[in-house]
């Protein structure tokens, strides 16, 4: 079973790897690691139908959008982790890449 990690703004897969860039060149910010991994539940929430969605992530995505990231950029991240779900299910199908998230972001998804 391949597994979802979020490392960085690096989404691992066993068989691939794909990143953001962060925007200092370095590491990721907390912000761009948050809003990255809002874009992928955020669609997950909507194609694997979870009932619930933890409003903490929706709110710190706001706080990073405003103090940090910015309109543009934040956009940017956010759809890179949309992109995300739609890679994983490509390359996993849908059941396995819901179930996995289920499983590595039980704090903000559930059933």
């Amino acid at each position: 079973m391949n597994k979802i990690i979020l490392l960085g703004l690096v989404i691992l897969n066993t068989s691939s790897v794909y990143a953001l860039a962060p925007k200092n060149g370095e590491q990721p910010t907390y912000c761009e690691q948050i809003v990255a991994v809002h874009g992928l539940l955020t669609r997950a929430q909507v194609e694997c139908g979870y009932s619930k969605y933890n409003k903490e992530i929706i709110s710190e995505t706001k706080k990073c959008f405003k103090h940090e990231l910015g309109e543009e950029y934040g956009m940017e991240v956010l759809k890179f982790g949309l992109m995300e779900y739609d890679r994983h299910v490509r390359e996993e199908g849908k059941e396995l890449t819901c179930k996995s998230i289920l499983k590595e972001f039980p704090e903000y998804v559930q059933k």
